[in-house]
This record gives C-alpha cells, sequence and structure tokens, in this order.
C-alpha cells in the first residue's frame, strides 16, 4: 500500500502542474479509486468515465489538499466519493425499466442509488452534530475515522495523554450519540 509520504509530495507537484507527478500519482492511486468507483457506480463504462473525470478534478485542485487536514488517500476517495454521488444525481442517469430488465440484470448486494443517497443524507445530519463538538473532541473522532488511527496514535500525534485522548473520544461519540438520537 502506498503512503502519505509518497502522495503528499506528488500532489504538490501537481499543484506546481508537474504532469509526470499526476501520472506517477495515477499509479498509485488507481486501483483503490477504481475500485471505490466501481462500488459505488455497480458500472464499468460510468465507472471509467467517471475516474477521468476525478484525476482531473484531482489535478485542478490538487493546491487544495493540505496534509494538516488529510491523508493524501483520504481526500482524493472524498472527491472520487463525492463525484460518484453527484454522478448518480444526475436525471439523464434515469432510465425506464418497464419490464425490469435492468434491475434484474444489475441485481446485487451493493447499495443502490436510493440507498447511497440516503447515506447522503444522513452523512449531512452527522456533519450537522459534528459541528456542535468542541473542536478537539471533532478532531480526534475525524482522526480515528478518517484516518483510521487508533488512541495511541492519535494521542501520539496531538502530543496528549493517551486516557485525555479516550476521554476526548468517548464525551465526543455521547455528544453524536444524543444529537442523532
Amino acid at each position: 500500500m502506498v503512503t502519505a509520504e509518497t502522495l503528499s509530495p506528488l500532489l504538490a507537484r501537481c499543484a506546481q502542474g508537474d504532469e509526470k507527478a499526476l501520472e506517477q500519482l495515477y499509479k498509485h492511486t488507481a486501483p483503490q479509486l477504481f475500485a471505490l468507483v466501481l462500488r459505488m457506480l455497480r458500472r464499468r463504462d460510468w465507472a471509467e468515465e467517471v475516474m477521468q473525470e476525478c484525476y482531473v478534478r484531482i489535478w485542478q485542485h490538487a493546491g487544495d489538499y493540505s496534509a494538516a487536514q488529510s491523508q493524501p488517500l483520504t481526500w482524493m476517495s472524498r472527491i472520487v466519493r463525492n463525484h460518484c454521488i453527484d454522478w448518480l444525481r444526475k436525471p439523464q442517469l434515469e432510465v425506464p425499466d418497464v419490464d425490469d430488465v435492468i434491475v434484474n440484470a444489475w441485481a446485487d448486494e451493493a447499495p443502490g442509488p436510493m440507498s447511497l443517497l440516503s447515506q447522503n443524507q444522513e452523512s449531512k445530519r452527522i456533519a450537522e452534530c459534528l459541528k456542535r463538538l468542541e473542536s478537539v473532541q471533532r478532531q480526534v473522532i475525524a482522526m480515528a475515522f478518517f484516518d483510521d488511527l487508533s488512541h495511541s496514535e492519535i494521542a501520539a500525534r496531538l502530543a496528549a495523554p493517551l486516557g485525555t485522548v479516550k476521554s476526548w473520544c468517548r464525551r465526543g461519540l455521547e455528544k453524536l450519540k444524543g444529537c442523532l438520537a
């Protein structure tokens, strides 16, 4: 798996217009990001088109990336995920399926567009609840969720005692639970 130490400089070079950096970034990240797109869209032809558009967006917004806010792959995954959701919302993608031929051809266990939309609405509720947390609680929860860090790793990054980090996380999650109830 590629590391942040590999991807961060590539994003910085992309922000400066280095096309070779974009090529290397693509080689390192395309398999993971394509799997995400394919899982969300469930159609290879759509996934290929969306991937191309996503790398154009990554190229155009590479200067917006901040290592202090997230890992490079997390940042790129958000761009991909948001573009997939936008793609699924396009009304021209809706095709009448009178005999359920399309539904039966694509039926599987993966969540469909309506389920993904519902998840997005739930994400908005969670985001609103996160805004109500103290900044340190929000930061600890984000690091645990988005960066998949353990309490020990978060404590090391924040230079805070482990028990304090655990308390921030527990209190923040309790507030989230109360807000979402």
